[in-house]
């Protein structure tokens, strides 16, 4: 006996099912979905799974690759019970998933049996059928041009000699989703009343589910029957909302109408599944390119069926009369076809006698190559030659045509303009009932528009389709010719690279439809400074490199440098602005900066780098001690990464202390780092890297955690608490993390609020100040601190003062170090105390080292110090034991 499950969303399926084992001594289990069904398998275990295919919630083949993917369930016996798909896609199914056994619904009672029998291996002793050992493996998918030109081209070859619409629609889609990457793709052809569907091929969706609307013009897919132009569908479009019930979820939707000239043929659409990318203007082109194709292949293979038909017809006719008159008829009617099909085709025909003189051309002829009849009857089709082939090619085809009969191949012929066009040709040579030729006939497809097509997407593939100039690929190409002719002349190469200075604020202000305009202009204008041999490429974004290839000295560069910047600071204008931009440029110099692309790239980088450090709109050489710091930076980077998990950061530990009595009333929690590979580095390197590589923002949250569990780990010991304050930069706040940091940090360590304190710097408050006071309420709300470190050195906005919840100013320390000596420093220390202690605030001196500047502090009302004088930054332990003793004594 056997547990055996039996899946289908049909109750009077699974009752008839059940009914039918039950008079065998097997377990029956049911379930009415595919993910009720993989439940219950988990659970149950059962030998052998009979499921219908399309249902809801969790489809039958989707439950099937479940149960593959999991090793536990993998072998278990599997018999595809369904009536919707066609037994060749049923069959094709169930090869992808390891089904052996297809039933068709309805099915006869003993062949159920028999397939049960068969699954367990229990008929006649015979071992149960073996399991496939792999999946069908499609061929990649195109994601590049060449692919999908080499698709298109094998697609346009199958449909050119298809004469079966099955053939043809699933040789389309084949190509359809491959070309478009597309989840599911769907195709409707139309019969010639234009009334009923013909045939309808799918990939991804089944087909049943979309035949009682392929008609539909209100919703999909119907709608797309009246679409004069290609449908594209994102998101929650409203449309996407009419495809049928049970229809695979759609993230993006591609569809059109496939027509002729005068009448529609059908439709066709293609979807992407939720989060993948939508269909771009580009594969719209292609998909409008297929949909051509397709129009003409289903119009030739109509045409072909109609004289297939009167063709059968008139044989039938031939065969009941018997008389002349009959035959007579006959041969009009025949006749009258055959003249009907040359007009209607196309393709261009061309029929010559023995002779090789024109005899009859199609209307089709005419328009492809400018003659009339008129013009060509009685003349040799060498009048179209066009010059590119030379005498052994058409040699040889003659020779083929008089051997073999037949020839094909792609032919360069001429217009009647003058103009040249590729065609791809079949000629055959017609005999009488003795082998005697006595006609030739030509037939040829015009590849014009698709060599036009390749040529442009190729030229896509290696220009910015912005700026049509180089792009990064094609550059590199012509760098690497430029370098090698240098090379071998001992010449030298110059690139510069430059930038378009605070593009993005055009962006902001006017939108990216005006910034693509400069970008147009400027590329326009460095286009006009390049000579002949040289090149201007868009490498990404606002940034542009110009090759110069033929120069006498650095003199030559500079001018053109300086020409390249007047050029590109003219003023434009923009929609009805006026705009002005500069440019920035870094240069390098072939071979004294690097003997290959990659390291003149580099070399200009690093010049254009330190261009902008300067303030912008200038332009600078590149030096070999900059390409040693840039390696050295570098370096340093990595390290820094690996800092944290090498346990090599930590804290030490600045006493703040009353002026009045010593006492330490804070601390400043300073970051420290000592490498295992180049030993201690200095702050001032290693925290701006941090805020330029983003590693500030792990970093940060490390420093807040430590200075908390440190803090509460003192208290713990019974030291008296005093408030640790922790450095915390622009980035994290603009990041808008730092209140979650905060509030995490102080939960996990159990430190009380009220003894941690956050500095921040005036350039918090600059950018982008609603999202910063937020952070800061919410901080203040917590029961944090809140004080502004180096006060006076910046901005030093009254305005944010009063605005932001702020509890302590700290003096910065270049004014405090010339405070006894300098009148203005003294002012601003003597202005900051004051203003404080208008608003409130706490004030603390930093960087005090002799009792001259403590006692000048005092003097101004500043009550609490630090620096030097009282204290350098300590690792913890020796912060445990000043605390311990409570005051620092002078």
């Amino acid at each position: 006996m056997a547990t055996i499950l039996i899946v289908d969303d049909r109750p009077s399926n699974r009752s008839y099912l059940g009914a039918l084992l039950g008079y065998t001594d097997h377990r029956i289990l049911e379930a009415e979905d595919g993910a009720r069904a993989l439940a219950i398998t988990r659970a149950e275990r059962p030998e052998l799974i009979i499921t219908d295919i399309l249902m809801p919630t969790m489809d039958g083949y989707e439950f099937v690759q479940q149960l593959r993917a999991d090793p536990a369930l993998h072998a278990t016996r599997v018999i595809f019970f369904s009536a919707v798909y066609s037994e060749r896609e049923t069959m094709a199914m169930a090869a992808r998933c390891g089904v052996t056994t297809v039933l068709g619904k309805p099915s006869e009672p003993q062949r159920i049996l028999d397939a049960v029998a068969a699954e367990l291996g229990v008929m006649h002793g015979a071992p149960a059928p073996a399991l496939p050992s792999g999946r069908e493996h499609d061929r990649d998918l195109p994601f590049d041009l060449c692919a999908r030109l080499s698709e298109l081209e094998r697609m346009c070859m199958m449909l050119v000699g298809e004469r079966r619409v099955e053939a043809l629609a699933d040789a389309f889609v084949d190509a359809a989703r491959r070309v478009l990457n597309a989840d599911c793709v769907a195709l409707c052809l139309l019969a010639s009343t234009e009334r009923t569907v013909r045939h309808l091929a799918t990939h991804g969706v089944e087909g049943g589910l979309l035949e009682s609307y392929a008609l539909n013009e209100r919703d999909l897919p119907g709608v797309l029957l009246r679409a004069r132009a290609p449908l594209r569908l994102d998101g929650d479009d409203a449309l996407l909302a009419t495809l049928p019930q049970h229809h695979p979820e759609v993230g993006h939707l591609l569809g059109l109408q496939v027509h002729d000239l005068q009448h529609p043929l059908g439709w066709l659409y293609c979807t992407r599944r939720v989060g993948a990318a939508p269909f771009s203007d580009e594969e719209e082109r292609w998909a409008t390119a297929l949909a051509a194709q397709l129009a003409v292949a289903y119009e030739n293979l109509n045409l072909y069926e109609v004289v297939q038909r009167h063709a059968a017809q008139l044989q039938l006719e031939a065969m009941a009369r018997a008389d002349s008159d009959a035959a007579l008829r006959d041969s009009e009617h025949r006749l009258e076809l055959a003249r009907q099909v040359f007009d209607s085709t196309q393709e261009t025909i061309l029929m010559t006698d023995a002779d090789t003189k024109i005899v009859a051309v199609n209307p089709a002829f005419e328009e492809i190559t400018g003659y009339r009849e008129a013009e060509v009857l009685g003349r040799s089709p060498a009048m179209l030659r066009s010059g590119r082939h030379d005498p052994a090619f058409y040699r040889a085809m003659w020779e083929c045509l008089e051997q073999e009969g037949q020839w094909r191949g792609e032919v360069w012929n001429r217009r009647k303009n003058g103009e040249i066009y590729p065609e791809r040709t079949s000629l055959s040579a017609v005999r009488d009932d003795h082998g005697r030729i006595t006609a030739y006939v030509s037939v040829s497809t015009d590849l014009s528009a698709l060599k036009a097509a390749h040529h442009q997407l190729d030229f896509l593939s290696n220009h910015d389709a912005l700026t049509l100039l180089p792009n990064r690929s094609l550059f590199n190409d012509r760098m690497q010719q430029a370098l090698a002719a240098a090379r071998k002349d001992a010449t030298q190469v110059a690139l510069l690279l430059f930038n378009v200075d605070r593009l993005s604020r055009i962006n902001d202000s006017l939108g990216h439809a005006a910034g693509d305009a400069v970008l147009r202009e400027v590329a326009h204008r460095a286009g006009a400074v390049a000579g002949a041999t040289d090149t201007v490429a868009r490498l990404s974004g606002d940034e542009f490199v110009l090759l110069l290839t033929s120069f006498d000295d650095t003199d030559d560069v500079i001018y053109c440098a300086q020409r390249l910047m007047e050029a590109v600071s003219q003023p434009l204008l923009v929609g009805e602005h006026d705009v002005v931009v500069t440019g920035s440029i870094g240069i390098s110099v072939y071979p004294r900066d690097g003997d290959a692309p990659g390291d003149l790239l580099k070399a200009a980088d690093a010049a254009l780098t330190l261009v902008k450090e300067s303030g912008r709109n200038g332009f600078r050489f590149f030096k070999g001690e900059m390409n040693a710091e840039a390696l050295r930076w570098l370096a340093l980077e990595t390290r820094l990464r690996r800092a944290i998990e090498r346990d090599e950061l930590s804290l030490h530990y600045q006493p703040q202390v009353s002026r009045l009595d010593g006492q330490v009333v804070g601390m400043e929690a300073l970051l420290r780092w000592r490498s295992e590979e180049i030993g201690s580095v200095s702050p001032a390197d290693f925290i701006p890297l941090a805020e330029d590589t983003g590693l500030i923002h792990p970093i940060g949250e490390w420093v807040i955690r430590q200075a908390c569990f440190q803090n509460k780990a003192w208290q713990n010991a019974g030291l008296g608490p005093v408030r640790v304050a922790v450095n915390v930069s622009a980035s994290q706040f603009k990041a808008g993390s730092v209140a979650k940091v905060v509030r995490t940090a102080l939960q996990d360590s159990g430190l009380e609020a009220q003894w941690l304190e956050v500095e921040l710097t005036e350039s918090v408050m600059l950018g982008d100040s609603a999202a910063a006071e937020a952070q800061m309420a919410e901080l203040r709300a917590m029961g944090v601190s809140l004080s502004l470190d180096d006060f006076g050195t910046g901005y030093s906005s009254l305005g944010y003062l009063s605005r932001f919840p702020l509890d302590k100013l700290k003096i910065d320390q270049t004014f405090v170090r010339n405070i006894a000596t300098e009148q203005r420093s003294a002012a601003i220390a003597q202005a900051t105390i004051a203003l404080a202690q208008g608003l409130s605030l706490a004030v603390v001196a930093e960087g005090v080292e002799t009792v001259g500047q403590r006692d000048f502090l005092g003097s101004l009302g500043c009550d609490v110090l630090q620096g030097y004088l009282y204290g350098r930054p300590v690792p913890a332990f020796e912060m445990a034991q000043l605390l311990a003793k409570g005051r620092v004594i002078l």
